[in-house]
């Protein structure tokens, strides 16, 4: 509904000049094809960014610039750039409209030291969150450095900016390689690994160097998702659960003997007794832990030996079946049975001594296979062949 009484005592709102050009530009120092240029529009700063004038009439940076606003534009997070749309501004060209972030790299934050240990695990903990969700977005960043992540507010807030590299599965064009020297991988570009050069870069504490080891481990040993990443940092930064029940303890009896100074001798003395007997049964348990470890391993190696052990009986029990068989055949070829088997005819009185000579040879043996090779390879056929021939 059309209201034409005024909304103050002051300002009327057909006084209001309404446009949508940019004022008050500044440019912003940048590398590469890309043009950085503040500028505000109703009262509020933004950062154009488009392309610099040996770039603008190149249809291979217009459509970059493009992919860039189509991938970023889908991105809504707090901790990622917000981009509002591509506008053809005066002077500039096409340029992507996106908010101004007032901070500092993180490269420059860095730069500054001092920064304790707690804050720079604060700044991890967003950079993880932050990528974890560009990479639930199906999208990788690809150029993830400390000049590309901007902090607000000496370093409470997080945002990732510069997606001009990013890519992402359902885009099929200017697939090329990416990256900055430093921060990416051997194998090609690669968030995880960009990552954990920035956490070393961090100094999150020792226990975090097995994470970030991780990450910059070749591709088939590298972490493959950020949330295992922040899952995996943040029992590292809990430590171990002795260590903490110990920490825990002596700040609880610090935190006494602050609170009351008049404590007697013999109070301090409990107090001490009583973290001794925990400390002893701390190592009283560690020691049954290792010693049942040991037995386990003990019982282990036993059953790895018998095995082998095993392994050798049967071994050698095959190796003196086969040489038996070897000396079978060596026999009959003695006899020249394999000569008479194959003639045309067999006389009846070589097939009762070959007979008697098998029956000797199964009846010598002990072992069942050995009587079984005997019976098979010599008797069973020798018997098949007398029936099938005539004999004279």
């Amino acid at each position: 509904m059309a209201c034409n009484e005024p909304t103050s005592g002051f300002v009327k709102p057909d006084d209001i000049l309404k446009t949508d050009r940019f004022t008050d530009f500044s440019t912003v120092p940048s590398r590469g094809y890309n043009l950085l240029v503040r500028a505000k529009r109703h009262g509020r700063w933004w950062m154009l960014k488009g392309l610099k004038e040996p770039y603008r009439n190149d249809t291979v940076y217009q459509v970059l610039l493009q992919k860039e606003y189509e991938i970023t534009s889908q991105l809504q997070h707090p901790m990622v750039v917000s981009v509002f749309s591509v506008e053809e501004v005066e002077g500039l060209g096409p340029c992507i409209v996106m908010e101004w972030i007032e901070g500092q790299t993180l490269k420059e934050w860095l730069a500054q030291g001092k920064h304790s240990r707690k804050q720079r695990r604060h700044v991890a903990d967003m950079l993880l969150e932050a990528l974890a969700y560009v990479q639930s977005r199906q999208t990788q960043h690809r150029d993830l450095k400390p000049s590309n992540i901007m902090l607000t507010h000496d370093g409470q807030y997080l945002k990732l900016i510069d997606f001009g590299l990013s890519d992402t599965d359902s885009h099929a064009i200017l697939k090329e390689p990416a990256g900055t020297e430093g921060y990416m991988a051997p194998d090609g570009p690669s968030d995880i690994y960009s990552l954990g050069c920035i956490l070393r870069e961090l100094h999150l504490g020792w226990w975090s160097g097995m994470v970030i080891r991780k990450c910059c481990a070749p591709s088939d040993q590298r972490y493959t998702d950020v949330e295992t990443i922040r899952r995996d940092l943040q029992r590292c930064w809990l430590g171990p659960k002795w260590i903490l029940l110990i920490i825990c303890l002596i700040a609880l009896a610090t935190g006494l003997y602050q609170m009351n100074r008049m404590h007697t001798q013999q109070g301090l003395q409990t107090v001490s007794d009583s973290l001794k007997v925990i400390k002893e049964e701390s190592h009283a348990k560690m020691a049954v832990e290792q010693a049942a470890t040991d037995s386990l391993q003990l019982q282990i190696d036993k059953i790895h030996k018998q095995q082998e052990s095993e392994q050798a009986t049967i071994q050698k029990r095959q190796d003196g079946i086969a040489a038996a068989k070897r000396k079978i055949d060596r026999q009959m070829e003695v006899y020249g049975i394999q000569q008479m088997f194959d003639t045309v005819t067999c006389q009846r009185n070589i097939t009762v001594p070959f007979l008697r000579i098998t029956d000797e040879l199964i009846n010598a043996t002990k072992e069942p296979e050995l009587k079984e090779y005997i019976q098979e390879r010599y008797r069973k056929p020798w018997i098949k062949r007398m029936q099938e021939l005539p004999f004279e």
